[in-house]
């Protein structure tokens, strides 16, 4: 069977247009559109269909003022992302995830103990929104990005495809991070500052 994915379309998705991070305090009205008006696709056919936005849960997790660094190495699947450093762990939602309603969460907590090996506390607050149509990919592409203030050990499952290591909040700004993560890094940052996380 062909991998169908949550997809919401542009309009009702981008009522007010942005680009770059919008926060969620103040925007709860987006997810609650992505609640209201999505629907599921096969993936090959939305992959260039800019009227869509495929929806990425996007997790940040933290440790006190650390961040956990994931890098894809050369055997990693996705090419666009090899040695760039992401502070989000997060993919598509997949239609068998859960009902409309908590599929978020589900397609969230399954991407990110499909990446990670973690055993603590897994309770993501909402901190943003991310979209970039600055290039093809994210176009199609639209990130609900979330905090995770984490309570226990981290690590990547695939050694041999992945990399990740939590490193301090001040050093982000060292690291080659893919363009999401550039986008949401400085958000990451003031939440930590203003221990709103």
């Amino acid at each position: 069977m062909p991998e169908k994915i949550m997809v919401v379309p542009r309009k009702q998705l981008l009522k007010k247009d942005f680009q770059g991070f919008l926060p969620h305090e103040g925007n709860e009205h987006v997810l609650e559109a992505i609640k209201k008006h999505a629907f599921f696709r096969g993936r090959d056919e939305v992959e260039e269909d800019t009227s869509l936005k495929q929806i990425i849960p996007y997790v940040v997790f933290i440790h006190g003022t650390k961040v956990f660094l994931l890098r894809r190495l050369g055997k990693s699947g996705e090419k666009r992302l090899h040695n760039l450093y992401s502070i989000g762990i997060g993919g598509h939602v997949n239609e068998g995830d859960d009902g409309v309603e908590e599929i978020l969460n589900a397609a969230m907590r399954r991407e990110f103990l499909e990446e990670v090996s973690y055993s603590g506390r897994f309770d993501p607050k909402p901190l943003g929104f991310i979209n970039d149509d600055s290039n093809d990919v994210g176009k199609v592409h639209f990130g609900v990005c979330y905090v995770l203030n984490g309570n226990s050990r981290i690590t990547v499952k695939e050694t041999d495809m992945l990399e990740g290591k939590l490193a301090p909040v001040d050093d982000l700004k060292k690291y080659n991070l893919e363009s999401w993560s550039s986008i949401a890094a400085e958000h990451v940052l003031r939440a930590i500052a203003s221990k709103r996380i």
